[in-house]
């Protein structure tokens, strides 16, 4: 029964009889950790707390079960702390790869090495190229067709027309994923054989081989049969005998996501769901007949969007996990690894479910230079009215090794942009050079410049101060506990 009355029994310990007892009422008013009784005269919190308390002590509770900080709130603190991600990729690739070499750690400075062939461009077609492949990886659901399943999405759209795009849209990804999620798979599987029993290992072995790892884009059924027949059979048996409940269970957990996820990127299944999507008269009113050409062109885009068709960007993604990975493990040092750990958090944060902008880490060698770039962009963000046309923001931070640190604020809405560029103090004295060297630029592309100012930069701006609806959803109920 609860103590209603807050009775308290004397303190048997003369030694200590001038100690305050935690339980006395009037020994409570300064006490965090009591969490009654509550005032029945004003709203207060269910443990008699107010918020600035909670605040205080929500994370630092050692006896709280609660953290009342949301899972948005929790990214929007990270995405603060990782601001820095290119200067931290800028230091390690062409300031801390002397030390390596300097210290002796000549396997750390070959993957340097060898990341930094892969950024290194010969000429302005190089470029483009790479450029264009950090847009593929990023933009998957670009071209005329997701430009009109956007325009058909209205607000006035019904609701089952809604519930079939976003299935098709799944449906895509997975497709589209097809190839990362084998070599996903297929990692997965190297791992689980080496974590099991000697005694089981063969036979895992055989059934990872007949595997084909390299299958092309919603070709599932093969390996589907295999994965759901078989081997997650078998790991599940694996498990239930040998009480194995650690890395290989949660090994295992993994696979069966991913195998998830690649069943679900059939293409028999995507056909399917285009079918029911095209049942929607004002959505098949957009091809004019021409749907079946429209899918196939989307077919073959997401076939090729596997990164074996691109082996610049394959080459670049696992030089630089590889030289992640060893840095991590401590192999470059272990004053080294918070560096390490600093980059993979920041790649990591920008990629996270709640990032609504693209991200991308652009760093490249050409002629001389070293150049790290991060960028942003809202491919979709907010117009001053319904008649006006698509707007795209972009935010762009460059470090040049040579000159300084730059930021790019710009705007691009009916072929026309609006530009915010700053420059390290040295160079805003050459700013009427700057804008008409940008212009000209601009206008070969079939930009007019609307807007052009040239300001020296003094300080980092942040992704939130940019972008400052990413805040918004900090609004909603999203407690974790």
């Amino acid at each position: 029964m609860a103590n209603i009355l807050q009775v308290t029994t004397p303190n048997l310990n003369t030694d200590n009889r001038n100690t305050p007892s935690p339980m006395d009422p009037r020994n409570a008013g300064d006490n965090a950790v009591v969490r009654n009784p509550v005032d029945p005269t004003r709203v207060v919190r269910a443990d008699g707390r107010d918020g600035q308390q909670a605040g205080d002590t929500g994370q630092n509770d050692v006896l709280g079960a609660i953290n009342y900080e949301s899972n948005y709130s929790a990214f929007i603190k990270g995405l603060g702390e990782n601001q820095d991600l290119a200067g931290a990729l800028e230091r390690l690739l062409f300031t801390d790869a002397s030390i390596f070499q300097a210290s002796g750690n000549t396997e750390i400075t070959a993957l340097v090495d060898q990341f930094l062939m892969s950024l290194r461009m010969d000429s302005p077609e190089d470029l483009l190229q790479f450029l264009q492949g950090q847009q593929e990886l990023q933009a998957r659901f670009s071209g005329d067709f997701f430009n009109k399943l956007r325009s058909a999405l209205t607000p006035n759209a019904s609701d089952s027309f809604k519930d079939a795009a976003l299935a098709f849209l799944k449906g895509y990804n997975n497709y589209a994923s097809g190839s990362h999620l084998l070599q996903q798979m297929h990692s997965l599987t190297e791992d689980i054989e080496q974590l099991m029993l000697r005694s089981f290992r063969e036979e895992f072995r055989g059934l990872a081989e007949l595997m084909n790892w390299g299958a092309a884009n919603g070709d599932t059924a093969g390996n589907t049969g295999i994965l759901n027949g078989r081997m997650i059979p078998f790991l599940s048996e694996y498990i239930s005998r040998t009480h194995d409940f650690g890395a290989v269970r949660d090994a295992t957990m993994l696979l069966i996501f991913n195998a998830v996820r690649y069943q679900n990127g059939d293409e028999g299944r995507l056909l399917q769901m285009f079918d029911r999507l095209m049942d929607d008269r004002d959505f098949a009113k957009l091809f004019q007949g021409d749907e079946q050409s429209s899918l196939a062109r989307l077919l073959q885009a997401g076939a090729d969007a596997s990164s074996a068709q691109r082996p610049v960007m394959a080459e670049f993604a696992d030089n630089l996990a590889n030289l992640l990975l060893r840095g991590a493990n401590g192999q470059a040092g272990l004053e080294n690894v918070q560096q390490f750990y600093t980059i993979m958090n920041g790649m990591l944060m920008n990629e996270s479910v709640y990032m609504p902008l693209l991200h991308f880490m652009i760093p490249f060698q050409y002629e001389d230079n070293n150049v790290v770039s991060e960028m942003w962009v809202d491919p979709d963000a907010r117009r001053g009215s319904e008649e006006e046309g698509r707007k795209i923001k972009l935010f762009l931070k460059f470090d040049i090794q040579s000159l300084g640190k730059f930021e790019l604020l710009m705007t691009l809405q009916d072929r026309e942009s609006k530009m915010q560029l700053f420059v390290p103090p040295h160079l805003t004295k050459q700013d009427k050079k700057i804008q008409a060297d940008v212009s000209e630029i601009l206008k070969k592309n079939g930009i007019r410049l609307g807007q052009f100012s040239v300001y020296g930069r003094v300080r980092d701006r942040k992704v939130t101060e940019v972008f400052p609806e990413i805040r918004e959803k900090e609004t909603t109920i999203n407690v974790r506990i």
